[in-house]
């Protein structure tokens, strides 16, 4: 046999091979580390997913909670960790923020992963005390430019999610708030419940429950199109506020160079556990709302976040440590 003809044989059976050892996937167990600790709304939704998956795949789909540092140390495992498919990432939108917040990360957030599918999203609402005399955004910007700097706004801690949606909303309006920093979401609410501050923005599980007791009065979720689990909620582009749009999302990554065939393979099983009528019902109950993407859709969207935060963080000319 002619040597051309052998390495284009052997060409042929190695391609073969990786493509029946990639169809093989998964042959053994696949940890999804969350870089969060247990018990939130991420440990959840990845408990849930990762069971589900494990049922469809026959193999066990264990949650691996690797908290701390902002969540950089658990990402950091993921983004070294061998490109096989067999450990993988449930992120958060904080991801996105990192960059900015520390620029001596060890990874980096858009080169260093593949994304593979967004699979949850929960709204923000703006919620006052129902002392403050507002019904409505609009109210309550008029009210800020009415008298400038009185207004107070509960911060879980800087450079979270909510306190850049609150800058963003203040580079957007104009609006004339000052930033009561707490340490966590809980000491932010119950200081708005106490009518220690004026407004708060947060998730559903962390407000409704006050809202339906009257102890807050929820305003508007904070993104540009109304949110499934709070209907009633007008969005910001209702409210009369554009580009204004955030949500606060989930999504799964693997590291850097896992093949596309494993990460599609993924993407697929994920949106087919994910469609489950018992799973969506599950997230609804944590306050989260089930949303898939393709691959490329969820890097676009990852870049996107990137950006938006970063610039956030300069125009707001905020510092961090």
């Amino acid at each position: 046999m002619k040597r051309p003809v052998r390495l284009a044989l052997l060409f042929i059976a190695l391609t073969f091979g990786l493509q029946a050892a990639h169809a093989a996937y998964p042959e053994r167990q696949v940890r999804i580390v969350l870089p969060y600790a247990a018990g939130g709304g991420g440990d959840v939704l990845t408990r849930l997913i990762g069971g589900a998956l494990s049922e469809l795949w026959k193999q066990p789909v264990i949650t691996d909670n690797r908290p701390g540092a902002g969540a950089t140390i658990g990402t950091d495992m993921v983004a070294k960790a061998p490109p096989d498919g067999y450990t993988l990432l449930m992120t958060a939108s904080t991801m996105a923020i990192s960059p900015v917040a520390y620029p001596h990360l060890p990874y980096d957030v858009l080169k260093d992963f593949a994304p593979i599918t967004l699979v949850a999203q929960s709204p923000y609402i703006l919620a006052t005390n129902p002392k403050l005399p507002v019904q409505s955004v609009s109210e309550l910007l008029a009210l800020a430019r009415k008298e400038p700097g009185k207004l107070n706004y509960g911060s879980p801690g800087k450079g979270t999610v909510s306190h850049l949606t609150f800058e963003l909303l203040r580079h957007r309006t104009g609006m004339d708030a000052a930033v009561v920093a707490y340490k966590g979401s809980n000491p932010a609410l119950i200081a708005a419940l106490a009518g220690e501050i004026d407004f708060v923005i947060d998730t559903p599980a962390a407000v409704m429950q006050h809202v339906n007791a009257k102890k807050l009065r929820a305003l508007a979720v904070m993104s540009a199109k109304r949110a499934e689990s709070v209907p009633e909620l007008p969005s910001m582009s209702e409210a009369g506020v554009k580009d204004v749009d955030v949500v606060v999302w989930f999504g799964l990554l693997a590291p850097a160079g896992t093949p596309a065939e494993i990460v599609r393979k993924i993407q697929a099983d994920a949106a087919t556990v994910l469609s489950s009528a018992e799973v969506a019902s599950r997230l609804r109950q944590n306050g989260l709302e089930v949303v898939t993407s393709q691959p490329e859709e969820f890097a676009g969207y990852l870049r996107g976040e990137v950006d938006k935060w970063t610039d956030v963080v300069k125009k707001a000319g905020i510092k961090f440590d």
